[in-house]
């Protein structure tokens, strides 16, 4: 059976170069095929992980500060008074591995993708220590961000599978390649930016850019406009999934779907806690 899955190749490059290999012969049966309940199951999953990540950091957090010298702690307001840092700098340490981990692991999941369920582990992970990290560092007025964008994220994740489920938004052949222009462009832009301002030619142009997206109006308008494209991908990994159900691929893809629907979930939820913050300290001054 040759299945109509490349529209599912479009939307997860994680899982593009298997399911071409995979769309042109009938599914084995005997070792399962995908299931909206396993790739449900496999993203709770991920999202259970990067709940453990978070308490490992106040497990990880309290130990440190208990087994570190006074002059190893470091205290620290911010001027807006938004964070207040109790840390040991030990913590540095872990927070660069966990640094380390959320860059190279969506990397080796592309690469290796029948390594997903560890890469996709501690990947999540590694973002819910940073979750526990800034939640902890918050101050108590400001505890409550966190968990706004918990209740803002799932709101979204909410509406957008309801428009999606029921057909009030299509994801079309040209929706996805969209999408699919958007998502390395945004990468590739980033990083150029990156290494432009390393050039000494060109680095005043880069700061001048970077002053003005700096600006609070200008940084919030742009974090609004990276959640809306967080939102549309959500649409994509949607279609991506209904795509690998109904067109019967093995039951190992499901790992790969639902590691790109945790992904974007977690993309939102911190796109969402930065604007909160945005906001909080423009309303500040």
């Amino acid at each position: 059976m040759k299945s109509n899955s490349s529209g599912f190749a479009m939307t997860n490059p994680v899982i593009g170069k298997m399911v071409k290999k995979t769309s042109e012969m009938e599914p084995d049966k005997s070792l399962g095929t995908a299931s909206y309940s396993g790739i449900a199951n496999k993203t709770l999953f991920f999202m259970a992980t990067t709940v453990i990540g978070v308490v490992l950091y106040f497990i990880l957090h309290q130990y440190l500060l208990s087994v570190s010298p006074a002059d190893m702690i470091v205290d620290f307001v911010d001027e807006n008074e938004i964070f207040a840092i109790h840390m040991s700098l030990y913590e540095v340490g872990v927070l660069i591995l966990a640094g380390v981990l959320a860059l190279i692991m969506p990397l080796a999941a592309w690469l290796l993708r029948s390594t997903i369920p560890v890469t996709g582990v501690l990947f999540t992970v590694s973002q819910g220590y940073f979750i526990g990290c800034i939640s902890e560092f918050l101050v108590p007025e400001y505890k409550w961000i966190g968990i706004l964008a918990l209740v803002l994220t799932i709101a979204i994740v909410g509406v957008m599978l309801f428009l999606y489920a029921k057909r009030i938004v299509r994801v079309t052949k040209r929706f996805r390649t969209v999408m699919m222009v958007l998502f390395p462009s945004i990468i590739i832009g980033g990083f150029a930016l990156f290494i432009l301002g390393l050039i000494p030619g060109v680095r005043n142009a880069v700061e001048g850019l970077n002053s003005i997206m700096q600006n609070p109006v200008v940084s919030i308008i742009s974090s609004i406009v990276f959640i809306i494209i967080a939102a549309l991908f959500l649409l994509a990994d949607f279609n991506a999934i209904e795509e690998c159900v109904e067109n019967g691929m093995p039951k190992k893809l499901e790992w790969m779907a639902a590691f790109g629907l945790a992904y974007t979930i977690i993309y939102i939820y911190f796109k969402i806690l930065n604007l909160l913050l945005q906001l909080v300290n423009k309303s500040d001054k």
